[in-house]
């Protein structure tokens, strides 16, 4: 199996341009045309996604793997953040209209988000996965959510390919915890999320739920950016690419135990 981060490099130098006709360069320009500055940004995150962002509990920081990759980021793109815990749907709402500048928080790449803000080059391949109880017989995969009561977090991937189910009955949630406590009473029969999420409610409660079956999709996060911050866009794309390079982004997949 190739390493995770050699299949990124190559995203990054021959597949990246997949959405970049989504994203018009009419409006895409701003005042940072300074490079040799460093650029402060505040970046959102709805942290309630672990382990890519989740605050915590003792020292209420916001920490995960997309806040490590974040700071790495910047240190090679001569970026100055700070971090902000912002709700999902207001994160995104924001990042449309350009409140908010710049946001890491497991965001998938699809077109339709590419018409309303800019993304960086993909970062991470996050499938969606299906969990269920962990005496569970009947579900093996997500091929046998027909009739079922599914679950998944309002506005992400997982939501919208719970909808796609023929005869479910689908049950949203502003957050996926919260659908995963559910899972755990009995009160729904499955939670569809990204893979590494599921991995780790499923490590996190290894006697209540289990997955079943293997990523149905292939999904790609990016770091997405507000149109008309493409100085900011450059400097985030060519941290990634070194820390790709230099053994960083793989250190840190180790860290918060999400190889393949």
């Amino acid at each position: 199996m190739k390493r995770l981060s050699t299949i990124l490099m190559s995203l990054i130098l021959s597949g990246a341009l997949l959405f970049s006709g989504c994203q018009s360069s009419t409006d895409d320009t701003d005042d940072n045309d300074d490079s040799t500055a460093k650029i402060q940004v505040t970046v959102v995150t709805d942290a309630t996604w672990p382990p890519f962002e989740y605050v915590n509990e003792q020292t209420h920081a916001i920490e995960g793997f997309d806040i490590d990759l974040m700071k790495a980021i910047a240190e090679k793109g001569n970026l100055e953040v700070t971090f902000q815990n912002v709700a999902w749907d207001a994160l995104l709402a924001g990042l449309a209209t350009g409140q908010y500048k710049v946001a890491i928080s497991s965001i998938t790449i699809n077109a339709e988000r590419a018409e309303k803000w800019l993304f960086s080059d993909p970062y991470f391949n996050a499938g969606q996965m299906v969990c269920v109880q962990k005496n569970n017989t009947t579900i093996l995969s997500h091929n046998d959510l027909t009739g079922k009561k599914v679950a998944a977090q309002t506005g992400t991937t997982g939501f919208i390919e719970a909808q796609k189910i023929e005869g479910a009955t689908v049950k949203s949630y502003d957050e996926i915890g919260l659908a995963f406590q559910d899972l755990m009473n009995g009160q729904i029969d499955a939670v569809i999320c990204d893979t590494p999420v599921a991995i780790d409610y499923v490590n996190a409660n290894i006697d209540k739920i289990k997955k079943v079956g293997t990523a149905f999709t292939d999904e790609f996060y990016g770091i997405s950016v507000a149109k008309g911050q493409t100085e900011i866009l450059a400097r985030i794309n060519q941290g990634l690419a070194a820390v790709i390079a230099d053994g960083t982004f793989d250190q840190l997949v180790a860290k918060w135990n999400l190889n393949p």
